[in-house]
């Protein structure tokens, strides 16, 4: 009887033990979630009150973005004209040196045709 006398006494701390965690646990997830509901309604308000702010700090960075859109369009196509400058004084150039006749475009693969090249080397 006694043995049973002290399970039922242990069994008894342990479960008041058990008891006491949960009721702390519960405690403090309570309290946990009484300062998030507190922070949740706070950040809405703060939302709230800057939706009109949050709407003009939008169009003023869309309006940003289609400036900087614009920027890039005209520097692509100041490239792009610079790009056929290039192109058209490089083909004054070749004209002017000779470097556009057929005797040079002929030429072109002369190392390959060399008659004293070195076998086994490429180039």
């Amino acid at each position: 009887m006694r043995e049973r006398a002290e399970t039922a006494e242990r069994n008894v701390k342990t479960e008041q033990f058990a008891r006491n965690t949960m009721a702390r646990q519960c405690a403090e997830k309570d309290a946990a979630n009484t300062r998030l509901q507190g922070r949740v309604r706070h950040l809405t308000e703060l939302l709230a009150s800057r939706g009109e702010q949050g709407d003009a700090e939008t169009r003023r960075l869309k309006t940003r973005l289609e400036n900087m859109r614009a920027t890039v369009r005209k520097y692509r196509k100041d490239m792009d004209g610079q790009t056929r400058l290039i192109r058209s004084q490089q083909g004054l150039l070749d004209r002017l040196y000779g470097l556009d006749t057929p005797a040079v475009a002929e030429g072109e693969n002369w190392q390959q045709r060399r008659h004293d090249r070195m076998p086994g080397v490429t180039l």
